[in-house]
């Protein structure tokens, strides 16, 4: 009989730790091509990051669609059982032997515009240091094999057409901004401002709180770092350079509209980057000229 949980995992979930070290366990099983991690994830209990992210991957890779959560009872769990060999278990029998990802288009789906290229796939680069490595592991999680916040997917709530990956938005303020409580949300505005496609959190002077700072740092900080998002001033405890020697994981800053992104390398004429509050706002690797960075918070020194 294979492994099952007690309650949610993941993104939103109940995340206790038992039922954390089994999706970890069981996702481990699951072979690179069926959408399983690489690298292979501690099996600590941890609902961090790289977990959210690999379950996303998993879920992309079998139904097209991911919410980053394994629910009771739901189709995520029972896809994963199929693939368990963890320890007692043996891998429940699948007609002919072959896992047929089963197609699901989510309610309210709205099929991304042509003029939106799909994230390329990207190779971390050889070398890095494992913070840095980190840091890369994270932001591509984030973006890939789909974005997890977009405007371009929505979902109905209570009636409501919303963002189908507000609650990942949500979490970078709750986590990665500076003096930011559960209390903010009761302001109507900036509650809908992470929730309603297309509109933003309210900035005094602007069109409302472009958040690509604010994912660049929560990414540096769900990596292990020191820093937090300041309104108007940049991540804490990272030193910035006015130069263009930046490296993979550095946050660089480009002059128009002050966008900030995570260098993913490799280093050359033209960089791949990975981008929060891209088009759409979404989450997407893009590259750009090295010439366009103005400036980098490096965060190894």
């Amino acid at each position: 009989m294979a492994r099952n949980i007690l309650a949610s995992v993941g993104l939103g979930g109940a995340n206790r730790a038992d039922d954390v070290v089994t999706v970890q366990s069981m996702l481990n099983c699951v072979p690179l091509g069926s959408g399983g991690p690489t690298p292979a994830l501690d099996t600590d209990g941890k609902c961090g990051p790289l977990t959210v992210g690999a379950i996303r991957n998993f879920q992309f890779a079998q139904f097209k669609s991911s919410d980053g959560r394994v629910d009771v009872g739901q189709r995520t769990i029972e896809r994963l059982q199929s693939f368990d060999t963890g320890p007692g278990q043996g891998a429940t029998p699948v007609p002919g032997g072959i896992v047929l990802p089963q197609i699901v288009t989510p309610p309210g789906y709205l099929p991304p515009k042509s003029d939106v290229p799909p994230n390329p796939s990207i190779d971390i680069p050889a070398g890095l240091s494992p913070l840095r490595r980190k840091i890369l592991e994270i932001g591509m999680g984030e973006a890939l094999p789909e974005p997890a916040v977009t405007d371009l997917k929505t979902l109905q709530d209570g009636g409501q057409t919303v963002r189908a990956g507000w609650k990942r938005l949500k979490q970078y303020f709750d986590e990665g901004v500076e003096g930011w409580s559960e209390q903010k949300w009761k302001d109507k505005a900036t509650y809908d401002g992470v929730r309603i496609p297309g509109r933003r959190i309210p900035q005094p002077g602007t069109s409302g709180v472009s958040w690509c700072g604010i994912f660049a740092t929560w990414v540096a900080r769900s990596a292990g770092i020191e820093t937090q998002w300041r309104m108007g001033l940049g991540p804490s405890g990272l030193k910035l350079h006015y130069a263009r020697d930046c490296k993979p994981g550095d946050i660089a800053v480009m002059a128009k509209n002050v966008h900030h992104f995570i260098i993913a390398g490799p280093i050359s004429d033209t960089v791949l980057t990975i981008n929060g509050n891209s088009d759409n706002q979404s989450i997407q690797v893009k590259p750009r000229p090295l010439s366009s960075v103005v400036y980098f918070y490096s965060v190894e020194d």
